[in-house]
Protein backbone atom coordinates (compact mmCIF):
# COMPACT_ATOMS: atom_id res chain seq x y z
CA UNK A 1 0.00 0.00 0.00
CA UNK A 2 2.93 2.18 1.06
CA UNK A 3 4.69 1.92 -2.77
CA UNK A 4 1.59 2.16 -4.06
CA UNK A 5 0.83 5.65 -2.33
CA UNK A 6 4.32 6.26 -3.52
CA UNK A 7 3.52 5.67 -7.26
CA UNK A 8 0.33 7.61 -7.10
CA UNK A 9 1.98 10.93 -5.63
CA UNK A 10 5.12 10.91 -7.90
CA UNK A 11 2.93 10.67 -10.84
CA UNK A 12 0.16 13.81 -9.35
CA UNK A 13 3.99 15.51 -9.01
CA UNK A 14 4.59 14.47 -12.82
CA UNK A 15 1.53 15.83 -13.92
CA UNK A 16 1.58 18.68 -12.22
CA UNK A 17 4.63 19.84 -13.59
CA UNK A 18 3.81 18.98 -16.93
CA UNK A 19 0.54 21.03 -16.54
CA UNK A 20 2.89 24.10 -15.52
CA UNK A 21 4.97 23.69 -18.79
CA UNK A 22 4.20 26.59 -21.08
CA UNK A 23 1.90 27.05 -24.15
CA UNK A 24 4.64 27.43 -26.42
CA UNK A 25 6.64 24.13 -24.61
CA UNK A 26 3.87 21.98 -24.75
CA UNK A 27 3.69 22.88 -28.36
CA UNK A 28 6.82 22.39 -29.42
CA UNK A 29 6.87 18.98 -27.43
CA UNK A 30 3.26 17.97 -29.06
CA UNK A 31 4.55 18.81 -32.56
CA UNK A 32 7.66 16.69 -31.76
CA UNK A 33 5.80 14.12 -30.29
CA UNK A 34 2.81 13.74 -32.83
CA UNK A 35 5.04 13.64 -35.57
CA UNK A 36 7.19 10.57 -34.53
CA UNK A 37 4.06 9.19 -34.05
CA UNK A 38 3.00 9.30 -37.10
CA UNK A 39 6.10 9.12 -39.16
CA UNK A 40 6.52 5.75 -37.03
CA UNK A 41 2.77 4.25 -38.18
CA UNK A 42 3.24 5.57 -41.71
CA UNK A 43 6.12 3.12 -41.02
CA UNK A 44 4.43 0.12 -39.86
CA UNK A 45 1.65 0.41 -42.25
CA UNK A 46 3.96 0.80 -44.98
CA UNK A 47 5.68 -2.58 -44.02
CA UNK A 48 2.29 -3.96 -44.06
CA UNK A 49 1.70 -3.12 -47.71
CA UNK A 50 2.24 -6.53 -48.90
CA UNK A 51 0.67 -8.38 -46.27
CA UNK A 52 -2.37 -6.02 -46.95
CA UNK A 53 -1.77 -6.74 -51.06
CA UNK A 54 -1.85 -10.37 -50.33
CA UNK A 55 -5.11 -9.90 -48.17
CA UNK A 56 -6.90 -8.43 -50.97
CA UNK A 57 -5.39 -10.29 -53.59
CA UNK A 58 -5.79 -13.78 -52.98
CA UNK A 59 -7.03 -14.23 -48.78
CA UNK A 60 -9.88 -12.56 -49.28
CA UNK A 61 -13.30 -14.47 -49.04
CA UNK A 62 -14.47 -12.82 -52.78
CA UNK A 63 -11.17 -12.05 -55.17
CA UNK A 64 -12.03 -8.27 -55.91
CA UNK A 65 -11.45 -7.07 -59.56
CA UNK A 66 -10.95 -3.86 -58.79
CA UNK A 67 -7.02 -4.96 -58.68
CA UNK A 68 -5.30 -6.15 -61.65
CA UNK A 69 -3.89 -9.78 -61.41
CA UNK A 70 -1.64 -11.66 -63.54
CA UNK A 71 -2.90 -15.52 -64.49
CA UNK A 72 -1.88 -18.44 -61.93
CA UNK A 73 -0.76 -20.57 -64.99
CA UNK A 74 1.24 -17.75 -66.48
CA UNK A 75 4.52 -18.91 -66.34
CA UNK A 76 3.66 -22.58 -67.28
CA UNK A 77 2.27 -21.49 -69.95
CA UNK A 78 5.15 -19.35 -71.00
CA UNK A 79 7.64 -22.24 -70.34
CA UNK A 80 5.04 -24.60 -73.11
CA UNK A 81 4.78 -21.75 -75.72
CA UNK A 82 8.72 -21.12 -75.82
CA UNK A 83 8.99 -24.74 -77.20
CA UNK A 84 6.87 -23.55 -80.16
CA UNK A 85 9.58 -20.65 -81.19
CA UNK A 86 13.32 -20.12 -82.34
CA UNK A 87 15.92 -17.31 -80.37
CA UNK A 88 16.61 -14.23 -82.54
CA UNK A 89 20.20 -14.30 -83.51
CA UNK A 90 19.34 -10.63 -82.76
CA UNK A 91 17.15 -7.53 -82.55
CA UNK A 92 17.76 -6.71 -86.24
CA UNK A 93 16.50 -10.43 -87.21
CA UNK A 94 13.30 -8.62 -88.39
CA UNK A 95 11.73 -12.04 -89.82
CA UNK A 96 12.80 -14.48 -86.52
CA UNK A 97 11.49 -11.50 -84.09
CA UNK A 98 7.97 -11.52 -86.32
CA UNK A 99 7.83 -14.84 -85.74
CA UNK A 100 8.42 -14.96 -82.31
CA UNK A 101 5.88 -12.43 -81.53
CA UNK A 102 2.83 -14.04 -80.72
CA UNK A 103 4.62 -15.52 -77.35
CA UNK A 104 4.05 -11.98 -75.84
CA UNK A 105 0.67 -12.06 -76.42
CA UNK A 106 0.57 -14.29 -73.25
CA UNK A 107 1.24 -10.89 -71.19
CA UNK A 108 -1.42 -8.68 -70.37
CA UNK A 109 -1.55 -4.79 -70.27
CA UNK A 110 0.40 -4.46 -66.40
CA UNK A 111 3.39 -7.12 -68.00
CA UNK A 112 6.40 -6.70 -69.48
CA UNK A 113 8.64 -9.51 -71.48
CA UNK A 114 12.04 -8.95 -72.69
CA UNK A 115 14.11 -11.38 -73.94
CA UNK A 116 17.62 -11.69 -74.08
CA UNK A 117 20.36 -14.57 -75.30
CA UNK A 118 21.74 -16.92 -72.59
CA UNK A 119 25.31 -16.62 -73.58
CA UNK A 120 26.25 -12.98 -74.87
CA UNK A 121 23.35 -11.32 -72.60
CA UNK A 122 22.41 -9.34 -75.56
CA UNK A 123 18.91 -8.24 -76.07
CA UNK A 124 16.53 -9.66 -79.16
CA UNK A 125 13.54 -8.54 -78.54
CA UNK A 126 10.46 -7.51 -75.88
CA UNK A 127 6.93 -6.46 -75.19
CA UNK A 128 6.07 -2.91 -73.56
CA UNK A 129 2.56 -3.46 -71.52
CA UNK A 130 0.25 -1.01 -73.37
CA UNK A 131 -0.70 0.47 -69.78
CA UNK A 132 2.80 2.00 -70.48
CA UNK A 133 2.04 4.25 -73.01
CA UNK A 134 -1.15 5.72 -71.43
CA UNK A 135 0.15 9.33 -70.63
CA UNK A 136 -1.88 9.39 -66.81
CA UNK A 137 -0.69 6.08 -65.71
CA UNK A 138 3.04 6.47 -66.70
CA UNK A 139 2.71 10.05 -65.22
CA UNK A 140 1.01 8.53 -61.54
CA UNK A 141 3.23 5.59 -62.03
CA UNK A 142 6.59 7.47 -61.87
CA UNK A 143 5.63 9.79 -59.45
CA UNK A 144 4.48 6.79 -57.06
CA UNK A 145 8.38 4.96 -58.31
CA UNK A 146 10.04 7.71 -57.03
CA UNK A 147 8.05 8.04 -53.62
CA UNK A 148 8.03 4.12 -53.12
CA UNK A 149 11.06 3.42 -54.50
CA UNK A 150 10.04 1.18 -57.07
CA UNK A 151 7.73 -0.96 -54.95
CA UNK A 152 4.76 -0.38 -57.69
CA UNK A 153 7.52 -3.11 -60.17
CA UNK A 154 8.02 -6.08 -59.39
CA UNK A 155 10.58 -8.16 -61.68
CA UNK A 156 11.62 -11.56 -62.49
CA UNK A 157 14.46 -13.24 -64.68
CA UNK A 158 15.29 -16.86 -65.14
CA UNK A 159 16.03 -18.84 -68.06
CA UNK A 160 13.25 -20.23 -71.00
CA UNK A 161 13.79 -23.20 -73.42
CA UNK A 162 13.10 -22.57 -77.10
CA UNK A 163 13.52 -24.52 -79.79
CA UNK A 164 17.08 -23.40 -80.99
CA UNK A 165 18.56 -23.27 -77.34
CA UNK A 166 17.97 -21.01 -73.93
CA UNK A 167 17.18 -17.55 -73.49
CA UNK A 168 16.99 -15.21 -70.66
CA UNK A 169 13.16 -13.67 -69.71
CA UNK A 170 13.10 -10.63 -68.20
CA UNK A 171 9.17 -10.23 -66.87
CA UNK A 172 8.10 -7.07 -65.04
CA UNK A 173 4.64 -6.79 -63.50
CA UNK A 174 3.08 -3.34 -63.10
CA UNK A 175 -0.22 -4.68 -61.32
CA UNK A 176 0.77 -4.28 -57.90
CA UNK A 177 0.45 -0.39 -58.68
CA UNK A 178 -2.61 -0.09 -58.76
CA UNK A 179 -2.70 -0.87 -55.18
CA UNK A 180 0.81 0.13 -53.65
CA UNK A 181 0.44 3.94 -54.85
CA UNK A 182 -3.11 4.44 -53.63
CA UNK A 183 -1.99 2.69 -50.54
CA UNK A 184 0.95 4.87 -50.19
CA UNK A 185 -1.08 7.94 -50.44
CA UNK A 186 -3.70 6.44 -48.27
CA UNK A 187 -1.31 6.02 -45.03
CA UNK A 188 0.17 9.03 -45.96
CA UNK A 189 -2.98 10.64 -46.05
CA UNK A 190 -3.86 9.05 -42.61
CA UNK A 191 -0.96 10.30 -40.92
CA UNK A 192 -1.18 13.64 -42.06
CA UNK A 193 -4.64 13.69 -40.60
CA UNK A 194 -3.59 12.33 -37.56
CA UNK A 195 -1.06 14.94 -36.99
CA UNK A 196 -2.78 17.55 -38.38
CA UNK A 197 -5.83 16.36 -35.71
CA UNK A 198 -4.09 16.26 -32.54
CA UNK A 199 -2.70 19.48 -32.84
CA UNK A 200 -5.77 21.07 -34.19
CA UNK A 201 -7.29 19.81 -31.15
CA UNK A 202 -5.13 21.52 -28.71
CA UNK A 203 -5.05 24.61 -30.52
CA UNK A 204 -9.25 24.29 -30.43
CA UNK A 205 -9.18 23.25 -26.78
CA UNK A 206 -6.70 26.56 -26.14
CA UNK A 207 -8.94 28.57 -28.18
CA UNK A 208 -11.95 27.63 -26.10
CA UNK A 209 -9.90 29.15 -23.09
CA UNK A 210 -9.43 31.87 -24.66
CA UNK A 211 -13.04 32.76 -25.87
CA UNK A 212 -14.22 31.85 -22.48
CA UNK A 213 -11.84 33.96 -20.89
CA UNK A 214 -13.41 36.35 -23.34
CA UNK A 215 -17.03 35.86 -22.25
CA UNK A 216 -15.66 36.38 -19.00
CA UNK A 217 -14.20 39.58 -19.10
CA UNK A 218 -17.47 40.75 -21.48
CA UNK A 219 -19.79 39.51 -18.26
CA UNK A 220 -17.31 41.83 -15.89
CA UNK A 221 -17.81 44.65 -18.31
CA UNK A 222 -21.25 44.51 -18.15
CA UNK A 223 -21.39 44.49 -14.56
CA UNK A 224 -21.70 41.20 -13.79
CA UNK A 225 -18.96 40.23 -10.84
CA UNK A 226 -20.31 37.75 -9.36
CA UNK A 227 -20.03 35.03 -11.88
CA UNK A 228 -16.38 33.45 -11.33
CA UNK A 229 -13.55 33.12 -14.09
CA UNK A 230 -13.65 29.53 -14.82
CA UNK A 231 -9.85 28.15 -14.33
CA UNK A 232 -9.23 24.95 -15.93
CA UNK A 233 -5.07 25.32 -16.81
CA UNK A 234 -2.30 25.74 -14.90
CA UNK A 235 -0.47 27.39 -17.38
CA UNK A 236 -0.36 31.04 -18.92
CA UNK A 237 -3.94 31.24 -19.82
CA UNK A 238 -4.67 29.09 -16.35
CA UNK A 239 -2.53 31.97 -15.02
CA UNK A 240 -4.64 34.29 -16.50
CA UNK A 241 -7.74 32.90 -15.63
CA UNK A 242 -6.49 33.19 -11.80
CA UNK A 243 -5.57 37.26 -11.68
CA UNK A 244 -8.75 37.74 -14.30
CA UNK A 245 -10.79 36.18 -11.67
CA UNK A 246 -8.95 37.62 -8.58
CA UNK A 247 -8.86 41.17 -10.30
CA UNK A 248 -12.95 40.30 -10.36
CA UNK A 249 -12.81 39.86 -6.35
CA UNK A 250 -11.02 42.92 -6.19
CA UNK A 251 -13.61 44.52 -8.08
CA UNK A 252 -16.59 43.83 -6.81
CA UNK A 253 -15.24 43.87 -3.02
CA UNK A 254 -14.04 47.49 -3.66
CA UNK A 255 -18.06 48.06 -5.84
CA UNK A 256 -19.63 46.63 -1.91
CA UNK A 257 -17.25 48.97 -0.16
CA UNK A 258 -18.41 51.49 -2.22
CA UNK A 259 -21.78 50.97 -1.98
CA UNK A 260 -21.60 50.78 1.86
CA UNK A 261 -19.45 53.72 2.09
CA UNK A 262 -21.95 55.55 0.52
CA UNK A 263 -24.87 53.83 2.20
CA UNK A 264 -22.77 55.20 5.58
CA UNK A 265 -22.48 58.75 4.54
CA UNK A 266 -25.94 58.89 4.09
CA UNK A 267 -26.55 57.61 6.85
CA UNK A 268 -24.38 59.90 8.98
CA UNK A 269 -25.51 62.69 6.97
CA UNK A 270 -28.60 61.99 7.48
CA UNK A 271 -28.08 60.85 12.14
CA UNK A 272 -26.15 64.11 12.08
CA UNK A 273 -28.91 66.24 10.44
CA UNK A 274 -30.94 64.69 12.70
CA UNK A 275 -28.43 64.93 16.08
CA UNK A 276 -28.05 68.56 14.73
CA UNK A 277 -31.70 70.01 15.28
CA UNK A 278 -31.78 69.40 19.64
CA UNK A 279 -28.49 71.12 20.20
CA UNK A 280 -30.31 73.93 17.44
CA UNK A 281 -33.09 73.91 19.78
CA UNK A 282 -31.52 73.97 23.05
CA UNK A 283 -29.38 76.85 21.69
CA UNK A 284 -32.29 78.70 20.29
CA UNK A 285 -34.17 78.24 23.58
CA UNK A 286 -31.28 79.82 26.01
CA UNK A 287 -30.76 82.66 23.33
CA UNK A 288 -34.45 83.48 23.45
CA UNK A 289 -34.45 83.33 27.28
CA UNK A 290 -31.32 85.73 27.14
CA UNK A 291 -32.87 88.21 24.70
CA UNK A 292 -35.75 88.46 26.67
CA UNK A 293 -33.61 88.97 29.69
CA UNK A 294 -34.83 86.47 32.40
CA UNK A 295 -33.33 85.09 35.28
CA UNK A 296 -30.41 87.22 34.92
CA UNK A 297 -28.78 85.56 38.04
CA UNK A 298 -28.47 82.00 35.10
CA UNK A 299 -27.49 84.28 32.32
CA UNK A 300 -23.86 83.08 32.75
CA UNK A 301 -24.66 79.66 33.28
CA UNK A 302 -26.81 80.09 29.92
CA UNK A 303 -23.96 81.80 28.03
CA UNK A 304 -21.40 78.63 28.93
CA UNK A 305 -24.45 76.39 27.80
CA UNK A 306 -24.73 78.41 24.43
CA UNK A 307 -20.97 78.08 24.19
CA UNK A 308 -20.99 74.21 24.70
CA UNK A 309 -24.04 73.49 22.71
CA UNK A 310 -22.15 75.71 19.85
CA UNK A 311 -19.02 73.83 19.96
CA UNK A 312 -20.89 70.68 19.91
CA UNK A 313 -22.41 71.67 16.69
CA UNK A 314 -19.72 72.76 15.12
CA UNK A 315 -17.99 69.53 15.93
CA UNK A 316 -20.69 67.51 14.18
CA UNK A 317 -20.47 70.35 11.14
CA UNK A 318 -16.69 69.59 10.72
CA UNK A 319 -17.05 66.00 10.99
CA UNK A 320 -19.71 66.23 8.12
CA UNK A 321 -17.05 68.34 5.80
CA UNK A 322 -14.16 65.93 6.55
CA UNK A 323 -16.04 62.47 5.45
CA UNK A 324 -17.46 64.86 2.90
CA UNK A 325 -14.13 65.83 1.53
CA UNK A 326 -12.73 62.42 1.88
CA UNK A 327 -15.11 60.03 -0.07
CA UNK A 328 -16.51 62.36 -2.68
CA UNK A 329 -14.56 63.42 -5.80
CA UNK A 330 -11.90 65.82 -5.65
CA UNK A 331 -13.49 68.24 -8.49
CA UNK A 332 -16.14 68.88 -6.17
CA UNK A 333 -13.85 69.61 -3.01
CA UNK A 334 -13.10 73.52 -3.69
CA UNK A 335 -16.67 74.19 -5.58
CA UNK A 336 -16.44 77.32 -7.28
CA UNK A 337 -12.89 78.02 -5.59
CA UNK A 338 -9.86 79.77 -7.49
CA UNK A 339 -6.22 79.36 -6.13
CA UNK A 340 -4.62 82.77 -5.70
CA UNK A 341 -0.99 83.77 -4.59
CA UNK A 342 -0.57 84.07 -0.40
CA UNK A 343 2.90 85.45 0.40
CA UNK A 344 4.63 83.90 2.88
CA UNK A 345 4.09 86.57 5.50
CA UNK A 346 0.44 86.04 5.78
CA UNK A 347 1.41 82.14 5.99
CA UNK A 348 3.35 83.02 9.60
CA UNK A 349 0.96 85.55 10.77
CA UNK A 350 -1.63 82.46 10.55
CA UNK A 351 0.58 79.85 12.20
CA UNK A 352 2.13 81.99 14.87
CA UNK A 353 -2.03 82.98 15.78
CA UNK A 354 -2.31 78.97 16.55
CA UNK A 355 0.76 78.74 18.61
CA UNK A 356 -0.21 81.94 20.96
CA UNK A 357 -3.72 79.75 20.86
CA UNK A 358 -1.60 76.33 21.59
CA UNK A 359 0.32 78.58 24.87
CA UNK A 360 -3.52 79.54 26.15
CA UNK A 361 -4.30 75.58 26.36
CA UNK A 362 -1.25 74.62 28.15
CA UNK A 363 1.22 73.59 25.32
CA UNK A 364 4.61 74.50 25.64
CA UNK A 365 5.45 74.98 21.23
CA UNK A 366 9.09 75.45 19.57
CA UNK A 367 8.43 77.56 15.84
CA UNK A 368 11.47 77.60 14.09
CA UNK A 369 11.23 79.21 10.91
CA UNK A 370 14.89 78.64 9.23
CA UNK A 371 16.43 79.41 6.27
CA UNK A 372 13.75 81.78 4.85
CA UNK A 373 14.79 83.92 2.45
CA UNK A 374 13.04 88.06 1.62
CA UNK A 375 9.48 86.70 2.50
CA UNK A 376 7.76 89.58 0.73
CA UNK A 377 9.36 87.23 -2.42
CA UNK A 378 7.82 84.26 -1.49
CA UNK A 379 3.79 83.20 -2.26
CA UNK A 380 2.17 79.95 -2.62
CA UNK A 381 -1.21 79.26 -4.76
CA UNK A 382 -3.73 78.55 -2.15
CA UNK A 383 -7.13 78.85 -1.89
CA UNK A 384 -7.60 80.98 1.72
CA UNK A 385 -10.49 79.98 2.89
CA UNK A 386 -9.43 75.94 2.39
CA UNK A 387 -5.85 77.25 3.57
CA UNK A 388 -7.36 78.43 6.77
CA UNK A 389 -9.56 74.84 7.37
CA UNK A 390 -6.01 73.13 6.65
CA UNK A 391 -4.37 75.07 9.81
CA UNK A 392 -7.36 74.63 12.05
CA UNK A 393 -7.84 71.13 11.26
CA UNK A 394 -3.76 70.13 12.12
CA UNK A 395 -3.77 72.58 15.06
CA UNK A 396 -7.57 70.84 16.65
CA UNK A 397 -5.66 67.54 15.83
CA UNK A 398 -2.90 68.68 18.34
CA UNK A 399 -4.79 69.69 20.75
CA UNK A 400 -6.79 66.75 21.24
CA UNK A 401 -4.25 63.89 20.66
CA UNK A 402 -0.51 65.97 21.87
CA UNK A 403 0.70 65.41 25.14
CA UNK A 404 0.80 68.70 27.34
CA UNK A 405 4.11 67.44 28.47
CA UNK A 406 6.60 67.54 25.29
CA UNK A 407 6.90 70.62 23.26
CA UNK A 408 4.75 70.70 20.20
CA UNK A 409 7.83 71.99 17.13
CA UNK A 410 6.91 74.26 14.53
CA UNK A 411 9.55 74.21 11.65
CA UNK A 412 8.72 76.38 7.94
CA UNK A 413 11.63 76.39 5.52
CA UNK A 414 11.37 77.64 2.00
CA UNK A 415 13.10 76.34 -1.10
CA UNK A 416 11.46 75.25 -4.44
CA UNK A 417 8.85 74.30 -2.32
CA UNK A 418 7.47 75.80 1.19
CA UNK A 419 7.18 73.01 3.96
CA UNK A 420 5.92 73.19 7.31
CA UNK A 421 6.65 70.26 9.54
CA UNK A 422 4.59 69.68 12.74
CA UNK A 423 5.90 67.49 15.57
CA UNK A 424 4.28 66.62 18.86
CA UNK A 425 3.86 63.04 21.13
CA UNK A 426 1.05 61.33 21.37
CA UNK A 427 -0.81 61.32 24.77
CA UNK A 428 -0.55 57.98 26.31
CA UNK A 429 -4.12 57.47 26.42
CA UNK A 430 -4.22 57.87 22.74
CA UNK A 431 -1.52 55.91 21.47
CA UNK A 432 -2.75 52.66 21.08
CA UNK A 433 -6.05 53.83 19.96
CA UNK A 434 -7.22 52.66 16.65
CA UNK A 435 -8.23 56.00 14.53
CA UNK A 436 -9.81 56.23 10.64
CA UNK A 437 -7.10 59.68 10.93
CA UNK A 438 -10.23 61.25 8.88
CA UNK A 439 -9.20 64.62 9.52
CA UNK A 440 -5.88 64.18 8.35
CA UNK A 441 -7.16 62.57 5.12
CA UNK A 442 -9.28 65.59 4.52
CA UNK A 443 -6.09 67.76 4.49
CA UNK A 444 -4.38 65.26 2.06
CA UNK A 445 -7.46 65.94 0.03
CA UNK A 446 -7.50 69.63 0.59
CA UNK A 447 -3.91 69.88 -0.42
CA UNK A 448 -3.91 67.79 -3.31
CA UNK A 449 -6.25 70.26 -4.59
CA UNK A 450 -4.09 73.00 -4.15
CA UNK A 451 -0.64 71.03 -5.89
CA UNK A 452 0.58 70.54 -2.70
CA UNK A 453 1.60 67.24 -0.40
CA UNK A 454 1.13 66.17 3.00
CA UNK A 455 2.99 63.64 4.76
CA UNK A 456 2.08 62.10 8.14
CA UNK A 457 3.87 59.16 10.21
CA UNK A 458 3.54 57.84 13.52
CA UNK A 459 6.95 56.23 15.03
CA UNK A 460 7.80 55.92 18.79
CA UNK A 461 4.49 57.67 20.18
CA UNK A 462 5.61 60.62 18.14
CA UNK A 463 3.42 62.20 15.02
CA UNK A 464 4.68 63.98 12.52
CA UNK A 465 3.01 66.25 9.59
CA UNK A 466 4.70 67.16 6.78
CA UNK A 467 3.01 69.89 4.39
CA UNK A 468 4.90 71.13 0.96
CA UNK A 469 3.42 73.93 -1.38
CA UNK A 470 4.91 74.76 -4.64
CA UNK A 471 6.54 78.19 -4.55
CA UNK A 472 5.90 81.01 -7.16
CA UNK A 473 8.59 83.54 -7.50
CA UNK A 474 6.42 86.93 -6.70
CA UNK A 475 8.21 88.20 -9.61
CA UNK A 476 7.03 85.53 -11.62
CA UNK A 477 3.31 85.78 -10.84
CA UNK A 478 3.05 89.94 -11.43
Amino acid sequence: MIEIKKKTAAGSVLAERIARIRIRTKMLLLILLTGTGCLLLFRFLWLQKWDVWGLLAYDFPVRLNILPMPSDDFFEKMAEEALKYNIPESEDDEDAVEAIAPLFDLADDYTAMYLYGAEDGMFRTGYMPEIMNTDPFRTFFDIGYDWTDGSGEQTAAFPLQFKNGYGTMHISFYHSSCFIYPYFLFCLTVCIALFVFINVYYVNKKMKTVIMLKESVLQMSSGDLSTPVPCRDKDELGILSQELDRMRITLYENFRQEQELHKSNRELTAALSHDLRTPLTILKGYLEILRLNRQKEMQAEYIRRCLRKADDIQEMTDRMFEYALVYENTDSIGGHAILSEIPLDSILDSLREHEDFLHLAGFSTSCQFSDLPDSRNVRIMAEPAMLKRVWNNLFSNIIKYADKKETVCITVSAGQNLTVVFQNRIKPEYDETESTKIGLKSVRRMMEFMDGTLVFETENSRFTARLKFPVIDAKDGQ
